[in-house]
C-alpha cells in the first residue's frame, strides 16, 4: 500500500502539480497588470524572477551559479539516458548515466551548498532572503546528496534496470510499484523527495526556468559593469 502511494499515486500527483502549477503561474500574473493573460516572462509575475543576488558577493556567485545550472542540465540528460538504458536493457547507457550523473550531482551539490553558505554568511543576502530561498536550496542539496550517497558511498549500481521499466510504465498508465519495492531505502527517499520538489517547483522562483526560450530572447538588455568600472 505504501509503495503504491509513493510510486504510483505520487508521480501522477507530481505531474499534475508540475504542469498545472506552471500554467497557473504563467496566466495569473500575480501582483501585476498581466493577471489573466499569458505572461511567460519576468515581466509578468513579479514572483517569477529569481530575485538576483549578483550585486552582493559577485566574485563568489559565478562558480556556484555555473555549477548549479550546468549540473542540473547534466543530471537531467543523464537520468533520461539512464531510464532509457534501464528500460531497454542497454548497459552502455546505464554506465553513461552512472558516471555522468555522478559528475552532474557533484556540480549541483557544490553549487547549491555554496549558494546556501553565501545566504547564511552575507548580511545583505540574509536580509533579502525568504524562507523559500532556503527551502529550495535545501531540496537542491538533499536530492543530489541522497543520489551521491547511494552511488559514491555505498558504491551500488544497477537500480536503473528496475527504475527504467517502472518509469516507462508511468507513460503507459501501468506503473508497477513492485519493480522499485526492493530498491534500497536511500534510492526510494531520493525519488520521493524529488517528486515532492517537482510538485512544489512551479510555485517557487525556479519557475523562471520556463522563461527560456519563450521570453528570454526578447527580454531587455541587462547592463553589467566590471569591478574596475565600479571603482572609477
Amino acid at each position: 500500500m505504501v509503495d503504491n502511494f509513493f510510486f504510483v499515486g505520487l508521480p501522477y500527483i507530481t505531474l499534475l502539480m508540475f504542469i498545472g502549477g506552471s500554467l497557473y503561474r504563467a496566466f495569473t500574473g500575480l501582483k501585476t497588470a498581466f493577471r489573466g493573460r499569458l505572461a511567460w516572462s519576468a515581466r509578468g509575475d513579479l514572483l517569477w524572477t529569481t530575485r538576483s543576488t549578483g550585486f552582493f558577493g559577485r566574485a563568489t556567485i559565478g562558480p556556484a551559479a555555473l555549477s548549479l545550472h550546468w549540473g542540473l542540465v547534466i543530471v537531467i540528460v543523464a537520468h533520461v539516458v539512464g531510464f532509457i538504458g534501464g528500460a531497454g536493457g542497454w548497459p552502455a547507457l546505464v554506465n553513461f548515466y552512472r558516471w555522468v550523473g555522478m559528475f552532474g550531482g557533484l556540480l549541483i551539490l557544490y553549487g547549491a551548498s555554496w549558494a546556501l553558505v553565501r545566504r547564511l554568511t552575507a548580511p545583505q543576502l540574509r536580509a533579502m532572503s525568504t524562507r523559500e530561498d532556503y527551502l529550495v536550496l535545501l531540496f537542491l542539496i538533499i536530492i543530489p546528496g541522497l543520489g551521491l550517497y547511494h552511488s559514491a558511498v555505498q558504491i551500488a549500481f544497477g537500480v536503473s534496470y528496475a527504475v527504467g521499466p517502472w518509469f516507462s510504465g508511468l507513460f503507459t498508465l501501468r506503473p508497477d510499484a513492485g519493480l522499485v519495492a526492493g530498491a534500497p531505502l536511500v534510492v526510494k527517499l531520493h525519488m520521493i523527495v524529488n517528486f515532492v520538489f517537482l510538485a512544489y517547483l512551479p510555485f517557487t522562483k525556479l519557475a523562471h526556468m520556463f522563461s527560456y526560450p519563450f521570453a528570454y530572447i526578447t527580454r531587455p538588455y541587462i547592463s553589467m559593469r566590471s569591478y574596475v568600472g565600479l571603482k572609477r
